[in-house]
């Protein structure tokens, strides 16, 4: 397995960091669409992507493993409901 850059691990300690509080400050799922929404929030769904957008909390959205799920299965109503800039 390949070792992590030295800059990838300084951007993901920062992710890390910033991943903490930011969980903290948003406990309750935001998407709320799918079915089993467990309504309390446990990941962070980037919405314009994790590339240049990944230490970028504004584009954050606090959700449930299941409307994560959901998201990233319906890009297109994803996009609709603004959970999503990107394109699939």
């Amino acid at each position: 397995m390949r070792k992590r850059s030295l800059k990838m691990s300084r951007e993901t300690m920062k992710y890390l960091n910033l991943r903490r509080k930011f969980m903290n400050e948003h406990p309750n799922c935001e998407a709320r669409v799918a079915e089993r929404c467990s309504l309390s929030a446990t990941d962070v769904h980037h919405t314009k992507g994790r590339g240049r957008h990944f230490l970028n909390v504004l584009s954050w959205l606090a959700v449930c493993r299941s409307c994560h799920n959901w998201i990233e299965t319906h890009p297109k109503d994803a996009r609709e409901l603004g959970f999503s800039d990107t394109k699939h």
